[in-house]
């Protein structure tokens, strides 16, 4: 799975990467770039330079989580090679005959949902799982596992000019279905507690399940999420998304 690509020096930096690309150019240098929505990339001297973007705002200190989490992962798979998707359930689901009026909802709400089932499923380690859990990596911690074994293509510059886009590292299916095994096992786990609380269910969003207040159905749904080593938060009518109360 290792090309020679994975073997270059990498440098996690904290500052922006439009600089130094500049002085490249300025410089008539060759090198390889890459703009993503999750980290920008420069390549050059035998240095891989990956760089935090603006709009995704990481703390630029922790970028070196791509590095983890792709390598916690090839572990994972060199081991465990084959990967059994769970039934592919929506992202959110209502039902349309729940009765709005008969009680109040509640709602348990996952803690950083596709991180603790990545540890959970020991597809990321202990070590890793923890470098993750600061309140300022959400958006990296999704990110690093959002780009598993997805394809890279640069751009190749010679003597400062654009020469032509190159695939670096091709896509990786093993890696991918990782990432989608996760995203589905969250889906998935909604989809059960749907038929568990039967007319009692109400919707779910994501990594969110909402549906009628009794201590029965709320037993139900925390014993589920505790079974399967996932955390969670109870929400009741106060803090509900008013979003989940859509007008039939």
């Amino acid at each position: 799975m290792d090309n020679e690509f994975d073997k270059v020096q990498r440098n996690y930096k904290r500052v922006s990467m439009d600089s130094m690309y500049g002085n490249l150019v300025k410089g008539k240098g060759d090198f390889l770039i890459r703009r993503g929505t999750e980290c920008n990339e420069l390549i050059f001297d035998g240095l891989h330079n990956v760089y935090a973007t603006q709009n995704q705002n990481f703390p630029s200190n922790k970028i070196f989580l791509f590095n983890l989490v792709t390598r916690d992962v090839k572990k994972f798979l060199k081991s465990n090679p084959f990967i059994e998707l769970p039934p592919k359930k929506d992202v959110a689901f209502y039902s349309y005959t729940y009765d709005l009026e008969d009680g109040t909802l509640t709602g348990t709400d996952l803690d950083h949902a596709y991180w603790r089932i990545a540890y959970a499923k020991g597809y990321i380690s202990k070590k890793t799982y923890d470098y993750g859990l600061d309140d300022t990596a959400k958006p990296l911690r999704l990110a690093t596992l959002s780009v598993l074994g997805r394809e890279k293509v640069f751009e190749k510059w010679e003597k400062g000019e654009y020469v032509e886009s190159i695939t670096i590292k091709p896509k990786d299916e093993q890696l991918r279905m990782v990432y989608a095994d996760i995203r589905y096992s969250c889906f998935y786990m909604m989809y059960e507690l749907s038929k568990l609380l039967g007319k009692d269910f109400f919707c779910w969003k994501t990594d969110c399940i909402y549906y009628r207040n009794t201590p029965e159905n709320i037993k139900i749904v925390q014993n589920y999420f505790d079974e399967r080593e996932m955390l969670w938060k109870q929400l009741y009518y106060d803090n509900i998304d008013r979003s989940t109360e859509v007008d039939y």
